[in-house]
């Protein structure tokens, strides 16, 4: 198969990298890009951050340039764009079904789906004012609503909750954010400096509740529209408890498993698995790429899942090189950033509960990186407002190197000697 004809459902970031990575090695085969938004693919930091607040533009997010994209663009370099939904695959025929009705027939397959936002079991219809935040139109029709909102209402304090109340808060809007667990950003930071930072969050002005379960939104306000428009019924330690809102921003995370990949075995709740070569063991011709790909990680023989922009760069351009030919290995340390409230924040390596944590500086200043040690070794970090430290702490974590937490804390020892 010397110029196999690769279809790319996803045509968001690291659909539209693979595309473009393809072709820039020199890959002769058909390149078929599937994706149901209509807009050029672009990246999605911005959507919590810049776009909503208004410093950045549309435009500025596609990837390359919207030149790049056009339709004479497109056929220039040889990529079919179909804008569409895939809706089924026939795994023996190697065939696609969209929801436009046409098939597309390959040799391999990419899935960049990344992830759809996952909503509440009691949200069965749409309901005015309530948000979800995953595409351009939804950071649009979110930057709407806010004009003029009197309070805006926040389900998840996961990192999109809380760059949101961040920006929010920037546009003068009071911000309430409901979160189910006991702290912030459970997922990527270490509970020291998620506590820190839910300070630092209530210090501006967010009324952050935790333990709250929300049940409903419903409709509520007055003809005269002196009450707010939107009621949140929840319960907060087994006690009901409402709230009002104008807006309403759900924000409690994403479904990476592909619905036009269920029921075939190739995917799970975890999103679609594949080996080091990003390749899944189950069809050695299907491959995936960012939020989607659920890689194996072959030093701890784990599979990880990584929803960062970091990912979705790098692994697109893997999956291009191996399909180019370049056989090797994906491995990527996780990394991500967040900027709230004028802090930068990067997150380095996996944290885990039991995790020794060592503070390099001081976060009551916000000027500190946080390290975590496991069975003594660098596993993971955090610098909040030390972006420059960050990549001596990626070699530590890289190479899990065994340091005494007393070095790691005397700030009269650069990082960078301990390397």
């Amino acid at each position: 198969m010397n110029s196999p004809h690769v279809a790319i459902v996803g045509a968001g970031h690291a659909g539209g990298r693979v595309a473009q990575h393809l072709r820039a090695l020199g890959h002769a085969g058909q390149v078929t890009l599937i994706g149901d938004e209509p807009h050029a693919p672009y990246e999605r930091p911005a959507l919590s951050k810049e776009l909503l607040l208004g410093t950045k533009t549309q435009d500025s997010l596609v990837l390359t340039s919207s030149g790049y994209w056009t339709s004479e663009s497109l056929t220039q370099t040889g990529i079919e764009r179909v804008c569409a939904s895939a809706r089924k695959l026939d795994v023996d025929s190697r065939r696609l079904h969209l929801d436009s009705g046409a098939v597309v027939d390959f040799d391999l397959l990419v899935v960049a789906t990344g992830g759809m936002a996952r909503r509440p079991h009691w949200l069965a219809r749409p309901i005015e004012g309530v948000h979800v935040l995953r595409t351009v139109d939804d950071c649009l029709a979110l930057r709407a609503s806010l004009e003029g909102c009197r309070k805006l209402a926040i389900i998840g304090a996961g990192v999109i909750g809380m760059e949101v109340a961040s920006t929010a808060m920037s546009l003068g809007v009071p911000v309430t954010v409901l979160e189910a667990g006991d702290g912030i950003m459970g997922r990527c930071l270490p509970p020291l400096v998620a506590s820190w930072l839910a300070q630092e969050h209530a210090a501006k002005g967010v009324d952050l509740r935790t333990r709250v379960h929300v049940t409903d939104v419903v409709r509520a306000g007055s003809t005269d529209g002196s009450a707010l428009a939107l009621r949140i019924e929840a319960r907060q330690d087994g006690a009901p408890v409402s709230i009002e809102a104008d807006c309403v921003l759900i924000a409690i995370g994403v479904d990476c498993n592909p619905a036009f990949l269920r029921g075939t075995g190739l995917s799970d709740e975890r999103g679609v698995l594949v080996d080091e070569f990003c390749r899944s063991p189950r069809a050695p011709w299907l491959y995936a790429a960012g939020d989607a790909a659920c890689t194996l990680d072959s030093a701890s023989s784990r599979h990880f899942r990584q929803e960062t922009w970091r990912n979705a760069e790098n692994q697109a351009r893997a999956v291009a090189g191996i399909i180019s030919g370049k056989e090797e290995p994906y491995a990527e340390i996780q990394w991500m950033w967040t900027d709230q409230l004028g802090h930068a924040i990067q997150v380095t390596g996996v944290h885990e509960p039991g995790d020794e944590i060592v503070v390099r500086g001081s976060l009551s200043s916000a000027d500190a990186t946080v390290i975590s040690l496991r069975d003594g070794c660098v596993s993971a970090g955090v610098t909040v407002n030390q972006s420059r430290e960050r990549r001596h702490l990626e070699r530590l974590v890289g190479t899990r190197r065994r340091i005494d937490a007393g070095q790691l804390a005397d700030t009269s020892i650069p990082l960078k000697e301990l390397v």
